[in-house]
């Protein structure tokens, strides 16, 4: 019985199975919440089921790719796909279709992510380390840090709790390369694409946190083999990434929208600071207006600073990744303040908007170092049994804290996701002011409170003479039929302005494809090339050709890149071989 016992224990100690399935059970534990939080409630759940929402619709009666969703702001059509990556859409949607109901679909998704998140901080931990322990302690750590919480079932904040999972294999990736066996230097563009099709805000601050830690590691960086490598991995990012990049540079360079404007979105230096916090909301929640907590937690805190205590046994070949991630916890900690020189930073560190939401990322470099601190004094304590009370005593803190951080979020009736999903299913025609209006053109935000309040769901005569005869209009397909039409005639049609419409327009037994452009209210607009006496103005939304090819570049890269990596294992496997002594290569 004691040796099995023992065994048992070793297991839990050393098998990396062991640790994942452990893993996996702690982040479904983690999700029980889900179970009463309404996603409908949450800053950006009721967003996000309208994503799912609209591109069923766009499935039905749109164009591939479905960038445009038909019935939504008045039934002009409405881009919620171009400025947010498609991974926290597509997935979500697969998984809601699977599941029946598309608020399940979000929530699995949301429950994924936290096990995967803390499976590839294990790998990060397990690769520099070389420690089972400090790894599995890292994932633990990582998965339950209460800003991930509030993003969860507070916010609801796909985007970032997604990153959450990418972040990790990129620095495994980026160690690897800098100061590992080069094997593993693919990570980079595995975790950077991701982050690109989840989240563009977490993307750039990646970045720069990985540009941060080059510097940190320049000698090693200085290496032709090194910089080859990261030139393959960027190129991988970008053609895999293609599908994002693409259309969203496209729409960018087509017109001007809100996401895109600084001072409509209040991503500016100024505004940024205002948004800042004060350090003592890391230790008390102040009541904030949107409902967010900043609260670090006592436990969190104690485990930073043991590293007072800590670092003399840390092993000297793991101090340098202490050193830079510990670093890079105070810089993200200190940014999420007013005591960082925000008014001073550039347009595009500013996209964040809420400098809190640095939170993750000094957790995310947090998390290492307070397992480390954890692992290293514990395991100091010589007499056996007073180090397994210590180890049972801090699992317990830990695991006291979690559960009290759990159960803040207010019970609420789930039942209400599922009958707004369906009323919105059932009357897809959504008002532009019962949705996020950050994707709508520029000029047509300006006009939200005027213009767009009368405007009705048909063409309209800018200027010159037509007769309208009749006017056919099912989602993104419309059809006008025309007569003494004067040439130059000025029409704006019932559609907000985004890339991809096809008009053509037949008279005279002939169809010709006509050109549009923005009109002053941000809508689709055309002119007539001549006098016409009868004639049919046929539009629909087919996507532009442009887009379409941005989808095949990623398809192929996709392919591209899974056999580079297939080659490149071979070949070093190949290599490993080689080197290895006569006696051993079989």
């Amino acid at each position: 019985m004691k040796n099995k016992m023992n065994k048992i224990i070793e297991a839990i100690k050393t098998k990396r199975w062991v640790h994942y399935l452990i893993i996996v059970i702690i982040g479904l534990l983690i999700s029980i919440p889900f179970l009463w939080v309404q996603l409908y409630l949450s800053d950006d759940g009721k967003y996000h089921l309208l994503r799912l929402i609209g591109l069923d619709n766009s499935m039905e009666y749109g164009s591939f790719p479905f960038l445009v969703f038909p019935f939504f702001c008045k039934n002009w059509g409405y881009s919620m796909m171009t400025f947010y990556p498609q991974l926290v859409t597509y997935i979500p949607y697969v998984l809601g279709l699977i599941s029946g109901a598309f608020s399940t679909g979000l929530k699995i998704f949301a429950s994924l992510t936290v096990v995967f998140s803390g499976i590839f901080m294990y790998n990060l931990v397990n690769e520099v380390t070389k420690k089972k322990g400090i790894a599995f302690l890292s994932a633990i750590l990582y998965m339950i840090f209460p800003y991930r919480f509030e993003c969860l079932f507070n916010r609801f904040a796909i985007g970032e709790f997604t990153a959450f999972v990418f972040i990790p294999i990129v620095f495994q990736g980026l160690y690897n390369l800098l100061q590992g066996d080069k094997k593993r230097h693919y990570y980079i563009a595995i975790g950077a694409t991701g982050l690109l099709l989840t989240h563009t805000i977490s993307t750039v601050y990646t970045a720069l946190f990985c540009l941060i830690f080059v510097l940190f590691n320049l000698k090693a960086f200085f290496n032709k083999e090194v910089i080859k490598k990261c030139l393959i991995n960027i190129v991988f990012i970008l053609l895999v990434s293609a599908m994002f990049i693409i259309p969203m540079l496209e729409f960018k360079f087509t017109a001007e929208y809100a996401i895109l404007e600084p001072d409509v979105m209040k991503t500016n230096a100024e505004n940024v600071y205002t948004k800042t916090i004060k350090p003592s909301q890391f230790l008390k929640d102040i009541g904030e207006d949107n409902g967010v907590s900043f609260v670090v937690g006592i436990p969190f805190i104690t485990m930073i600073l043991l590293g007072i205590l800590a670092f003399r046994k840390i092993d000297k070949e793991h101090k340098d990744f202490y050193i830079s991630f510990l670093l890079l916890g105070v810089i993200s900690i200190i940014m999420c303040t007013y005591l960082f020189p925000w008014r001073f930073m550039p347009d595009i560190l500013c996209t964040l908007q809420y400098p809190w939401r640095l939170l993750g990322f000094a957790f995310f470099f947090f998390a290492p170092v307070c397992a480390m601190n954890v692992y290293y004094l514990l395991n100091s304590i010589n007499k056996k049994w007073l180090k397994a009370i210590a180890w049972l005593l801090a699992i317990a803190i830990i695991a006291g804290f979690t559960v009290m951080e759990l159960n803040q979020y207010p019970t609420n009736d789930t039942s209400l996701d599922a009958k707004y999903e369906g009323k919105n299913k059932e009357n897809p025609q959504i008002d532009y002011f019962a949705i996020n209006r950050d994707n709508m053109p520029k000029k047509a935000l300006y006009n939200q409170f005027g213009y767009l309040e009368t405007r009705k769901d048909n063409t309209e005569v800018i200027s010159g003479n037509v007769n309208i005869v009749s006017e056919n209009k099912e989602a993104l397909h419309l059809e006008i039929e025309i007569e003494n039409a004067k040439k130059d005639t000025k029409l704006e049609l019932p559609y907000l302005f985004y890339p991809g419409y096809t008009i053509t327009l037949e008279y005279n037994g002939k169809a010709t494809k006509i050109d549009y452009y923005e009109s002053e209210y941000g809508f689709v607009a055309i002119n007539l090339p001549e006098d016409i006496e009868t004639g049919k103005i046929t539009v629909d939304y087919t996507a532009t050709v442009l887009e379409k090819t941005a989808y095949a570049i990623s398809a192929i890269s996709i392919v591209g890149f899974i056999v580079y990596v297939i080659c490149f294992r071979k070949k070093w496997k190949k290599e490993e071989q080689l080197n290895l002594p006569k006696e051993k290569i079989v």
